[in-house]
């Protein structure tokens, strides 16, 4: 459920956005968090909360530092259909720890389930089955099920995975998918910065896969350095040109 701890309501008169700063527009064009007063026009909220959206929390007041929550029912007049589903599967998300989340494993699924709660349905094989699309997975490998193989015989495979899996990777290297190193859930960035965070939490470099730690990842971390590099380069070049300049003017 969610917490009913601010609205948005439409303003009588005009006022300055606090994103974007532009005062130049119409009393229905601009909303405010009645709980904190900070003011925002409509376009910058629809982009605040997709971004918010996009990175897999539930959208706070823009306002810097102002920790405000906004309701889905005090937005839901200005967001599109999509946005309105992300959210909801956001609150979702949030009503379950982060320890406890489990994703169905079926690329076409993958709906967020309670680890506690699989755990009362396992069935006499080991097997689970997912509460929304009915397909049985193994949590323990966080995979569809292997019905011919245990566990261990499963991650012996390695580089010999079933046919199920190559596909998969086929479709994932196609369309560019990233695969999620702690729960194995495939990822597709649209738009945005090449930091990922995945719904379970981890942090992951959507360009070359590693861990996001403090500072970036290792690939990042080296394209720093080098366009620091460049920086200073280009800098000494353009030092050089204008000292020419002068001296063949004198």
């Amino acid at each position: 459920m969610e917490t009913k701890d601010c609205e948005i309501s439409l303003l009588v008169d005009p006022e300055t956005c606090r994103i974007c700063f532009d005062d130049n527009f119409k009393a229905e064009q601009m909303y405010y968090v009645a709980l904190c007063n900070h003011k925002f026009c409509l376009e910058c909220m629809k982009r605040f909360i997709e971004d918010k959206l996009l990175e897999g929390t539930v959208p706070i007041c823009p306002y810097y530092q102002c920790e405000s929550k906004l309701t889905l029912r005090s937005c839901v007049h200005f967001l599109t259909s999509k946005l309105k589903a992300m959210w909801e599967q956001r609150i979702e998300e949030e009503s379950v720890p982060v320890t406890e989340r489990f994703y169905c494993p079926n690329p076409r699924c993958s709906a967020l389930m309670s680890k506690t709660k699989l755990s009362k349905f396992i069935e006499e094989d080991g097997s689970m089955r997912c509460f929304q699309c009915g397909e049985r997975f193994c949590m323990n490998c966080k995979v569809l099920w292997h019905s011919s193989l245990s566990c261990d015989d499963y991650k012996v495979l390695g580089n010999n995975p079933t046919s199920d899996d190559k596909m998969l990777k086929v479709l994932a290297n196609e369309n560019l998918w990233r695969q999620c190193e702690k729960c194995q859930h495939m990822i597709e960035l649209s738009e945005g910065c090449i930091h990922v965070t995945c719904r379970c939490g981890y942090s992951f470099c959507y360009t070359c896969g590693a861990e996001w730690k403090h500072g970036g990842c290792p690939h990042r971390q080296r394209m720093l350095v080098d366009c620091g590099i460049c920086t200073l380069f280009l800098g000494c070049l353009v030092y050089l040109i204008i000292f020419c300049v002068k001296f063949f003017i004198k």
